[in-house]
């Protein structure tokens, strides 16, 4: 929304609010970093085991989360917060979305699992019509 003048002198300001994480991030990350206010590399590491799949050096991934949302991070922690996590799993730079090999392993499973389907569906119908 925009700032607006009312007569000449009053000024109306409407302040932007800051996202908040849903409460499913909020829940994961309170998982993931025992209950911590930050989540290390290794909790990270093994969040992204569990839940996405993935096998990557947890450590790594933290170190790019500060470098990008916090410019002087030489000295800084190396911990993620609530809002760096959150960053983090919504950032399509930092954790794109699913691969097209993922998407194409997924394709050929599912159709070898139909083939597989309609396979055994003609085995069993010419079972049936050989009873008969």
């Amino acid at each position: 929304m925009a700032n607006y003048r009312i007569c000449v002198c009053f000024q109306r300001r409407f302040k932007v609010g800051e996202a908040v994480p849903p409460a499913e991030v909020r829940d994961l990350f309170n998982k993931y970093s025992e209950g911590g206010s930050h989540m290390n590399g290794n909790q990270l590491g093994r969040f992204m085991c569990e839940v996405q799949g993935e096998n990557v050096e947890g450590e790594e991934v933290v170190e790019e989360v500060i470098q990008k949302r916090h410019h002087i991070s030489r000295f800084a922690r190396h911990n993620l917060s609530l809002d760096d996590f959150n960053h983090y799993l919504f950032s399509s730079h930092l954790n794109p979305p699913i691969t097209s090999q993922a998407i194409t392993f997924f394709i050929i499973t599912l159709i070898s699992f139909t083939n597989l389907l309609l396979y055994l569906g003609l085995i069993i119908s010419n079972e049936i019509v050989e009873r008969n």
